[in-house]
């Protein structure tokens, strides 16, 4: 693990991923955009030959490569019965969730 380190701090890009990459080894947390951007970093051999796309398509994480090219997402477009299907979904979650806090509330004064 130290040989890694002393890879990155040698041969890694001076990046605010090289950072957040170290800090992971020491230990710390990420967000899970920072370790997508992580990964990358790792996999690319630290960006020492410059921020590229690394053209690896087939990577789950391609899509969120930074360097990586964007591809336009088609919107999907919903009818207005689907629409509704999912605000309904949305509000019967929202109220199951409220019932089950004033529940928790009930039995923990009980």
């Amino acid at each position: 693990m130290r040989e890694r380190y002393e890879n990155i701090e040698k041969y890694g890009r001076t990046l605010k991923t090289k950072t957040n990459f170290l800090n992971y080894l020491d230990g710390k947390k990420l967000t899970l955009l920072q370790a997508v951007k992580c990964k990358c970093y790792d996999c690319t051999g630290y960006y020492a030959d410059g921020k590229s796309d690394c053209g690896l398509k087939a990577c789950p994480l391609y899509p969120w490569m930074p360097y990586g090219e964007k591809e336009v997402k088609v919107k999907k477009i919903l009818t207005d019965d689907q629409r509704e299907a999912v605000v309904d979904r949305f509000k019967k979650a929202k109220l199951s969730k409220k019932s089950l806090k004033s529940q928790e509330k009930i039995n923990g004064k009980l």
